[in-house]
């Protein structure tokens, strides 16, 4: 069997699923991925996404315009070149939208991007857009010039959409001049049109709910995230303690380590508890509350009763947990239409200054409770 996944134009979304195998299997014929031959029906079928009833379909289009033929005993179908070369196909049509997100890790991408995907595809596909999906390690923030470079030039985007981009990369995009627009992360210095929810918003949101029923001793660890963003966490968590009469204490209430992962988090556990031990932790993320979980279990602690979680971030699993997290959730349909109208305006980029937010739903589960002891 051929390697098709160099060539192919991604999954191909339902509601326009012929049409998008049709442009896929055109995509492939012009730039060459066959020599003679096109695969069986089932290899394009399982190769684009679709069933291959709908590959039927679709192939018979591209036949019906002279650029394959299966005469012949076998059956095959063969690939007319000078036909494809003198066509000016309307898989030129497809615009390019290269979708990049930060590595959390392992190779396949979280939960919630693969959902924010999803919503792209739908919204996107029927209008022409050929969505290519990358994972990059740049959380960090740190500048990756070369191997986004690299990803341009293969992909040739119309426009580019990065889940929680950095400054680094809003650089690289100007210097580029691609089209480039952030679902959530930090700009920096620079202007790159945003939409997300806000994080300082579910704090607020979270600490409200956490003094109201009694809790002072909150701690809020922050791991690998840009100086900016992690700066407004703490102005946002302190002015919240001090309105209500609390002290600020930024060692104890927000550990903070520039390093991200499972023992850089720790380390921040362990610098909170050190100086005394918090009745509630706010998790910026799903793995961040299974980690604080599993770090709450290791000292005999229970939550709620013990020590109260919320999350800030949502995860298909939630309903699987006991007791079950008291989270966000974030309405990425919202996003993603949001993305969906910058994108098909996008003529006027350079007059973007647009920053969307979109409000989080706190959906109450059973890791809050009233501290022992207030």
């Amino acid at each position: 069997m051929e390697n098709l996944s160099a060539h192919l134009a991604g999954p191909v979304e339902k509601d326009s699923r012929v049409l998008q195998a049709e442009l896929a299997l055109r995509r492939n014929l012009r730039s060459g991925s066959w020599k003679e031959f096109v695969p069986g029906i089932r290899t394009l079928a399982t190769s684009f996404g679709v069933s291959p009833a709908t590959m039927v379909k679709a192939v018979d289009r591209v036949r019906d315009d002279g650029w394959i033929s299966n005469k012949g005993a076998r059956r095959r179908f063969v690939i007319h070149r000078e036909v494809i070369m003198k066509s000016n196909g309307k898989e030129a049509s497809l615009r390019t939208l290269m979708l990049l997100a930060p590595k959390t890790g392992h190779s396949e991408p979280a939960s919630g991007t693969s959902q924010l995907l999803l919503h792209l595809w739908e919204l996107l596909s029927p209008l022409g857009w050929n969505i290519r999906f990358h994972i990059d390690d740049y959380a960090s923030g740190k500048r990756r010039q070369k191997q986004w470079d690299q990803l341009a030039e293969l992909e040739k985007p119309q426009a580019i959409v990065a889940i929680l981009g950095t400054p680094a990369m809003a650089a690289w995009a100007r210097d580029a001049k691609i089209p480039m627009f952030f679902s959530g992360g930090a700009m920096g210095d620079f202007s790159v049109p945003m939409v997300g929810v806000s994080s300082n918003l579910m704090l607020e949101e979270a600490m409200d709910k956490l003094i109201g029923l009694g809790h002072h001793h909150i701690i809020l660890p922050i791991c690998g995230r840009a100086t900016s963003f992690a700066a407004g966490l703490k102005s946002t968590f302190s002015r919240k303690l001090v309105n209500d009469g609390f002290d600020f204490i930024a060692e104890f209430n927000c550990p903070t380590s520039d390093e991200s992962g499972v023992e850089s988090y720790h380390r921040c556990l362990d610098r909170a508890f050190a100086i005394k031990t918090p009745t509630a932790i706010i998790c910026l993320d799903w793995r961040e509350y299974v980690t604080s979980l599993c770090y709450l279990q290791q000292k005999g602690m229970k939550v709620p009763q013990d020590v109260s979680l919320i999350c800030q971030s949502h995860d298909h699993t939630v309903d699987w947990f006991i007791p079950k997290p008291t989270h966000f959730h974030h309405p990425l349909d919202k996003i993603a239409t949001t993305l969906c109208g910058w994108l098909e305006d996008i003529s006027t980029y350079n007059n973007f200054t647009l920053l969307a937010t979109v409000r989080s739903v706190l959906n109450e589960g059973e890791s809050v409770a009233a501290p022992l002891s207030k």
